[in-house]
């Protein structure tokens, strides 16, 4: 893997002295809550009245396992191969090789567009405040000065979209199982049980920038089974600036009996059965720093959106997962505005996706698809996020995604947890001094209920 090339001392000093992104003016920013939703998307619906407006999301309230606020409606019309091309300038070009790939079987149910998204209260003001006071640094691989919320609601180039989308609340923290099934081509799986603790740091309500020291999240995962997997467990010490600062990397396996620290695992490191690489994660997780991000504009768009089905604990793994994609039966698929970016790899980096493409959700900053090509250029892969509010939290998650490999036809279906006999638990958190090397070895030999 090639490294980051050296850069001569006169071209060094003139990136050095490059101004910060400029932040927006008050005039921009008081459009926050009027014009555009707290969040920084359009809060009227689209001229056709198939968006409609943002009136809230979904209120806070309670919501029982397994729980669907939009049960009630019907699909307004169903994609097929025989008609995808009267919606293909609406289609992700993965969603467009899906149906060429799987043409007999694949198939989109669109329904009506429901502007979910919610979040507390105190977030939406953490971010209108950041529109004013916010900025890029060290070349965008950083930003100074907030501690919660978007930092970018209202962005103005591809590097201050995708911080929306890394940075974006995911509640303290939270604790619980995650399964993942890694498909063959023929339609058979192996399902991998993991079990993750994770404490933000960023979108913590108590955090200062006194106390935010340039970190992201803390992190402990383990796979629980299948047998050939389980025992290995890793920690992580995630910063915000992840070239001026050295992510933490601790493994431990079973087979060693101890913990030691490894090196980064981001960017394309392989991941369940090389379906996915480690910055796969997340739809994205960065660095941002191999690839030149350009912001190609806002469009409408079919996405997976309020899939509930995927959710529901009546739904188990054999009648999500099928031969070549998911059961299409289950998933749902909306028309929202999202925000285009496109990403390919800088002269002289490496990353074994040459060009990838993001779809953002206006309302939700999440990467909702994303397409892949491989270093001839050639389209290869296409992930999306089947995302749902929470509305007892309030929290958007893009829990369950599928990673698709169109080469091969195999695909792997993450964050499902339907089968499990407890939802995750949202609002955890531990202090920053529970993520250490010592309760790594004590977190991987103990059985989690």
């Amino acid at each position: 893997m090639k490294r980051r090339p050296i850069i001569a001392l006169a071209a060094l000093l003139a990136a050095l002295a490059l101004p910060a992104q400029a932040k927006v003016t008050a005039a921009e920013a008081a459009k926050l809550g009027k014009e555009l939703t707290p969040m920084g998307a359009e809060a009227a619906g689209n001229a056709a009245g198939t968006i409609p407006a943002w009136d809230g999301g979904l209120p806070q309230k309670p919501m029982p396992r397994g729980s669907n606020p939009y049960a009630a409606d019907k699909p307004l019309y169903v994609i097929t191969a025989k008609n995808v091309d009267q919606y293909k300038d609406q289609l992700t070009e993965g969603h467009r090789q899906l149906f060429k790939t799987f043409p007999s079987t694949y198939k989109m149910p669109v329904y009506p567009s429901r502007r979910s998204a919610s979040y507390p209260a105190w977030f939406y003001e953490a971010t209108k405040k950041n529109a004013t006071t916010v900025e890029l640094n060290n070349n965008g691989y950083g930003f100074c000065c907030t501690t919660q919320g978007y930092p970018f609601p209202i962005p103005k180039n591809g590097t201050e979209v995708m911080w929306n989308h890394i940075l974006r609340y995911n509640t303290k923290g939270f604790r619980g199982f995650l399964n993942m099934a890694a498909t063959n081509a023929d339609g058979s799986y192996v399902v991998e049980r993991d079990y993750l603790e994770l404490s933000f740091v960023y979108n913590n309500p108590k955090t200062t920038l006194d106390t935010l020291k340039g970190m992201n999240v803390y992190a402990l995962t383990k796979v629980v089974s299948p047998p050939n997997k389980a025992g290995e467990a890793h920690l992580l010490h995630v910063p915000l600036d992840r070239i001026k600062d050295q992510t933490g990397v601790w493994v431990y396996n079973n087979s060693v009996g101890r913990a030691r620290r490894i090196g980064e695992v981001g960017y394309d490191n392989p991941l369940f059965d090389g379906l996915m690489t480690h910055d796969q994660i997340d739809m994205f997780n960065g660095p941002l720093d191999r690839y030149t991000i350009k912001l190609l504009g806002k469009k409408e768009m079919i996405i997976p959106y309020n899939s509930y089905k995927l959710y529901d604990p009546a739904v188990k793994y054999k009648d999500i997962v099928g031969k070549g994609h998911i059961n299409q039966d289950l998933a749902r698929y909306e028309l929202h505005r999202v925000w285009v970016i496109e990403a390919e790899v800088k002269a002289g980096f490496a990353h074994r996706y040459k060009k990838r493409t993001f779809y953002l959700d206006e309302d939700s900053w999440i990467v909702h698809a994303q397409d892949i090509y491989d270093e001839r250029n050639q389209f290869w892969r296409t992930a999306e996020s089947h995302s749902i509010c929470f509305a007892n939290v309030p929290v958007v998650v893009n829990g369950v995604q599928v990673h698709y490999d169109l080469q091969s036809r195999r695909y792997v279906a993450t964050n499902l947890t339907n089968e499990e006999r407890k939802l995750i638990d949202y609002d955890w958190e531990e202090t920053p001094g529970y993520f250490s090397p010592a309760t790594l070895k004590k977190f991987a030999t103990t059985s989690q209920k």
